[in-house]
């Protein structure tokens, strides 16, 4: 059995959705005992989140990545976000 660990993104653009996919067919790719599985998505563009509301298991899609950060539905974080934005 596999331990489930639940992911939030932070930037909902190209890079987000490679986690996504990445995470989707995490089975297909390693045999280590751990399953992604993506739970909340932010972006400042609310249209970007609709790609994953429709595509992962999203318990939380916001703007504010604060509210992401908080939330007791992640147990990690991907930023993909543009490198000189990783540090706000």
């Amino acid at each position: 059995m596999s331990e489930t660990l639940r992911f939030g993104i932070i930037g909902c653009g190209l890079m987000g959705r490679e986690f996504a996919s990445a995470a989707a067919r995490w089975c297909h790719l390693t045999d280590i005992g751990v399953k992604p599985v993506i739970t909340a998505a932010c972006d400042t563009n609310e249209q970007a989140l609709t790609w994953f509301q429709d595509n992962t298991a999203l318990t939380l899609a916001t703007t504010d990545y604060h509210e992401l950060l908080a939330s007791n539905e992640v147990d990690a974080v991907y930023c993909a976000v543009p490198h000189h934005l990783h540090t706000d």
